[in-house]
């Protein structure tokens, strides 16, 4: 173990980590990271496993499914952490605070991998009602069974109540301390269903599984209650869409895919691997077929983080905002252009999303725009509001969080459709907020320059996914990108008087995810995101500043990923443009625009094999380039050029 990483992941089904989390659970893995999965249902299913050999019918045989998926969901565990499949596990079992007892695996050559079995009934009972974990979120029900595996340790049934389901999953966060939280969308998209988009997997007019959304919805009522790890006291939490990624075009280059694939075929036994037990090796449906859904060939974050969040305040110090803890946290250079930083700084708010959008007012004062969970309802009327914070005077103190509302706020089933907020301010010093809304257009919301608010303007568009980017062109007027199933939508003012509104005939090659956009030093706007299914990035421009945009966008290479791409503006043209994401390899990728120089990557094996969220990019008051992240570790980790112009950076500085 490298670092004071702990992962814990709460997931609904063995797969679901595999399916939706990976490539990110594998690189935790090879750096050694304390890792551990909670699979709250047995993943029953039908109950029916063939073996890809049979041909005549299979009988149900729920705890014998259910003891295959946990055999296959171990091997994939241990080829990923280990190389070897059939590598040892220690069994134990756990006794919940729900009085129920699960069954725990660790590796026995790698013991800070462990794999811990709560066995939830998915179906319930032949007699009882069906999708057990959903009803007991919908407190449908007082307490859904528990399965008993064929040949597992546990021999006898429990039940779970909604109170003793939260009280297991805090029982389990006190017991590992994980420094990372990774749970399952809580808040997935409407959709409309029709002949283009058919009902298949999806739970009503929601874009998941109901199990994956009720595991989302209890992990975050778990994590009201959780007071972080002993190291530094900080973690971070990040969701991640389910069957979401078979409706949008897919973000992952052809290696992950089928770095993926292969652990995914681990997992079904694809081969024929007998592990000897009856039960069978692995879930055979998914062997061999699992890009048939669609699911694999993306791996998407619920709050992609596009927004800066590296930030020069008024006297040219940098300054990281970031949500741990569910919190608003900042931490501060101790001097411009130093190696030396402060914090975090906790500045309260939660519980919030991952995400924030930071801008400083015309005399120099933060502000910090924010999406609140303000409230997890069993009716599924949540309440989710979009929360500012801002300093009373420049350097000062700041005053408490004001909501801002919800553009749906007066539809009850739509208002959990938040998107993350972005932000710019205009030459009039206007700041315009904006979100992606329920219906997947763009909403706006102006604040003057006297501090009133207007309301709420919708400024249509469709199709959109979430992670938008705003700027503030050199003319003053605010433009805004966005990424739908067609292409790059645009919008902008016409003047600094009129509205934004979206060009009819600008429309970009697609984007597998959220796009990212920045004034370059020569004042053309450019942006940068990610090319379906290649793993490349895509870059387009202005043909000069304030000018048409008649050229394509054209690929700048990359080394696949996923997630939100970073771009900092250097001081002069020569500096050029950075940009920087996450790597196929886990770490963050980078280079500069423009110039022939080619792409280089900082290693994140030391802040636990991974990071949260995107990285952030900017030039500090020295010139010199500078990339940040969240590590696994839930620490602040910055690497800077080692001389302005020069194409290596030094070793990360982390603070705690």
């Amino acid at each position: 173990m490298n670092s004071p990483a702990s992962v814990l992941q709460v997931v609904a089904h063995p797969d679901d980590d595999l399916y939706f989390m990976n490539p990110a659970v594998f690189h935790g893995l090879r750096a050694g990271t304390r890792t551990t999965t909670v699979y709250l249902t047995a993943g029953d299913a039908l109950g029916r496993n063939p073996r890809p050999w049979q041909t005549e019918p299979v009988a149900e045989d729920r705890e014998a499914y259910g003891k295959a998926r946990q055999n296959g969901i171990k091997a994939a565990y241990a080829a990923m952490a280990l190389g070897d499949r059939t590598a040892a596990w220690k069994p134990a079992t756990l006794s919940t605070a729900a009085g129920a007892v699960a069954e725990a695996y660790s590796l026995a050559d790698a013991p800070w991998v462990t794999l811990i079995f709560l066995n939830i009934r998915q179906h319930g009972t032949p007699e009882g009602p069906p999708r057990s974990l959903h009803v007991l979120w919908g407190d449908e029900v007082e307490s859904v069974p528990t399965l008993v595996p064929v040949g597992g340790l546990v021999h006898e049934a429990y039940g779970y109540t909604r109170t003793g389901l939260v009280r297991t999953l805090v029982q389990i966060m006190d017991l590992v301390r994980p420094t990372l939280v990774r749970l399952m969308d809580p808040d997935p998209d409407r959709l409309v269903h029709d002949e283009k988009f058919p009902q298949r997997h999806d739970h009503g007019d929601l874009s998941d599984h109901c199990d994956h959304t009720a595991a989302g919805l209890f992990c975050l009522l778990a994590l009201d209650h959780y007071r972080g790890p002993a190291e530094n006291g900080t973690f971070a939490v990040e969701a991640y869409r389910g069957y979401y990624n078979e409706r949008w075009p897919h973000n992952l280059g052809p290696q992950a895919v089928s770095l993926k694939e292969f652990f995914l075929n681990v997992y079904g036994a694809a081969d024929g691997y007998d592990c000897g037990d009856p039960a069978g090796s692995g879930d055979y449906a998914v062997g061999l077929n699992s890009r048939g859904t669609g699911w694999v060939q993306s791996t998407a974050p619920r709050h992609p983080a596009g927004a800066p969040w590296l930030l020069a305040d008024r006297r040219g110090r940098l300054a990281a905002f970031a949500v741990l803890n569910q919190q608003c946290v900042v931490w501060l250079e101790e001097q411009p252009g130093s190696d030396r930083w402060r914090g975090p700084f906790f500045l309260g708010g939660g519980p919030l999303t991952p995400g924030l959008a930071v801008c400083l007012t015309v005399d120099g004062r933060w502000q910090i725009y924010a999406e609140r969970l303000s409230r997890l309802a069993p009716d599924d009327t949540h309440v989710r509001e979009v929360v500012l914070l801002e300093q009373a005077e420049p350097d000062g103190a700041f005053t408490g969080w004001v909501t801002l509302g919800n553009p749906s706020a007066n539809d009850p089933r739509r208002d959990r459709h938040l998107g993350t907020p972005v932000v710019a301010r205009d030459g009039r010093g206007r700041l315009h907020l904006f979100v992606r809304n329920a219906g997947q257009g763009l909403h706006s919301r102006i604040q003057e320059s006297d501090g009133t608010w207007g309301e709420w303007t919708d400024l249509r568009g469709h199709d959109l996914q979430e992670g938008v980017a705003a700027l503030t062109a050199p003319n003053g007027h605010v433009e805004v990108f966005g990424a739908s199933r067609e292409g790059v939508f645009h919008w902008a003012q016409g003047s600094l008087d009129e509205p934004l509104t979206r060009a009819p005939r600008f429309r970009l090659a697609p984007s597998a995810g959220p796009v990212a956009a920045v004034v370059q030093p020569n004042g053309q706007v450019m942006t940068v995101y990610r090319q379906p299914d290649t793993g490349r990035l895509l870059m387009a421009q202005e043909d000069a500043p304030g000018g048409r945009w008649a050229r394509p966008a054209s690929p700048i290479g990359g080394r696949g990923g996923f997630g939100a791409v970073a771009l900092a503006a250097g001081p002069t043209p020569e500096a050029g443009t950075l940009v920087a994401c996450r790597s196929d390899l886990g770490g963050v990728a980078h280079r500069f625009l423009s110039g022939d120089q080619p792409w280089r990557e900082l290693s994140v094996a030391a802040l636990g094999g991974t990071f949260t969220g995107a990285p952030a990019a900017a030039f500090d008051a020295l010139g010199r380039a500078t990339i940040a992240v969240v590590g696994a570790d839930g620490r602040l980790a910055v690497a800077r050029q080692a001389a302005p112009g020069s194409a290596e950076f030094g070793p990360w500085t982390v603070t705690g």
